[in-house]
């Protein structure tokens, strides 16, 4: 069960390629393809299938995989002495998901960031109830950003049309949900395409310099799909200190969005944290060439983490072998960086 893991990264846009309606084409940057929509670290895995599975309403099925019989694995994480734990959430009917993930005997501890502190990471989720999914991950432990402690109401002009509800809340473990309600005039191949976007926002120290990196760098395309109104509101933030600079792009050849956000005029504060720590974040990309990745993100301020600083090769099935690494970008979102295999 120890290769689930990597074939979930390597097979993630294949899978999702079947699902045409939300994946984006392949394009000719350094990425061709991610896995899963996004790894949560959590401090017990129990507790996170419970946040993902019964307050989201995702499904897990069987049984949790581990990385005791997979050292390189292990030591693509820089943690060869970890143990490492790991389930699949996904939305109904499709393949990919959240990939939530628990690192013990690693020293790990809970990193405390608030949405505008760099390096916090927030999963966009539509719904066509909001209140009684918000009731659910209020029990389970999540707290409401959004001002007032309640959804706020917003016109939309983007992937959904009409006046929609929204609100933010905080999981446990420090990543935030964004939920959504679909809209009253959202079309069947909308709610199609919004049942499979893997929605992912970071939010970045300095705007200019991501977008240098995941952009102009790696290659992710702007989407036509970005949407707005009402944010300074919906992440508990005063409208009249705050200023938000914004960025949807897609991640080629998969279902995957990136949104980065700068939120300057308000305090921040930098918190440094490792993969183990409770709170950090992993995304899976698929790169045509790592060498040039990896060289990529250290040239924006980030740094390999993988064990001896070096990509590790992983099993891959049949005596074949896949090049990875593990970085650190310089806002510390963790990156799995794997060779996409050359086409016959």
């Amino acid at each position: 069960m120890s290769r689930s893991l990597l074939l979930l990264f390597v097979l993630g846009a294949s899978m999702v390629s079947a699902q045409a309606p939300s994946v984006s084409a392949p394009g000719e940057g350094l990425v061709v393809g991610a896995g899963n929509f996004f790894s949560p670290i959590v401090s017990n895995l129990g507790q996170g299938i419970a946040f993902y599975r019964d307050g989201l309403g995702l499904e897990v099925t069987g049984q949790p995989s581990n990385a005791d019989d997979n050292p390189a694995l292990r030591d693509m994480f820089g943690l060869p002495g970890a143990k490492l734990r790991w389930t699949i959430a996904r939305p109904t009917g499709t393949r990919n998901g959240i990939e939530i993930i628990e690192i013990t005997q690693a020293g790990g501890r809970a990193l405390n960031r608030r949405i505008q502190d760099p390096g916090a990471v927030t999963l966009s989720r539509w719904v066509d109830e909001l209140d009684p999914v918000l009731m659910r991950l209020k029990a389970l432990g999540a707290a409401v950003v959004s001002k007032g402690g309640a959804p706020v109401t917003t016109g939309d002009g983007g992937p959904i049309q009409g006046t929609i509800q929204q609100v933010v809340v905080r999981a446990p473990d420090g990543h935030f949900v964004h939920l959504s309600t679909r809209g009253p005039r959202t079309t069947a191949a909308d709610d199609a395409r919004l049942r499979l976007d893997g929605r992912v926002r970071l939010t970045v120290s300095n705007y200019d310099r991501a977008i240098a990196l995941y952009q102009d760098a790696l290659g992710l395309r702007v989407s036509t799909a970005g949407y707005g109104g009402g944010r300074a509101s919906l992440f508990g933030i005063d409208d009249d200190r705050s200023k938000l600079r914004f960025r949807t792009l897609d991640v080629p050849g998969s279902a995957v969005v990136l949104e980065l956000m700068e939120l300057t005029g308000i305090d921040r504060r930098t918190v440094s944290g490792s993969v183990q720590d409770p709170g950090s974040t992993r995304m899976q990309l698929q790169v045509r060439d790592l060498d040039a990745a990896i060289q990529a993100v250290v040239r924006a301020g980030g740094s390999v983490i993988s064990t001896g600083g070096t990509p590790v090769e992983l099993p891959a099935g049949r005596g074949a072998a896949i090049r990875a690494a593990m970085v650190r970008d310089p806002d510390n979102l963790f990156l799995v960086l794997i060779e996409a295999r050359p086409r016959p």
